[in-house]
């Protein structure tokens, strides 16, 4: 399981711009409904690119701990946002 200190270090280490969520009591992973979808008691892994108002624009939710997102595809999600 990641801390705190580690998903900093992967926030810095890529230079990310932007506000990323360490939700570690689950609130949030449960109000957008990751919680325990792979029957393990945790968050499957999830990323969400939200505008300004709120609106969820992309997201991307896992079908195993391992299956997520690369990179490349959360900045050019990012991007779109901006055009």
């Amino acid at each position: 399981m990641e801390n705190l200190e580690s998903a900093g270090y992967a926030v810095e280490g890529r230079g990310i711009p932007y506000p990323v969520l360490y939700d570690s009591d689950a609130e949030v992973s449960k109000q957008y409904e990751v919680y325990n979808l792979l029957n393990d008691g945790m968050a499957a892994p999830s990323t969400f690119v939200i505008d300004k108002e709120g609106v969820i624009r992309w997201q991307f939710i896992g079908t195993s701990k391992s299956h997520r997102p690369s990179f490349s595809a959360i900045t050019d999600a990012l991007g779109e946002l901006q055009q």
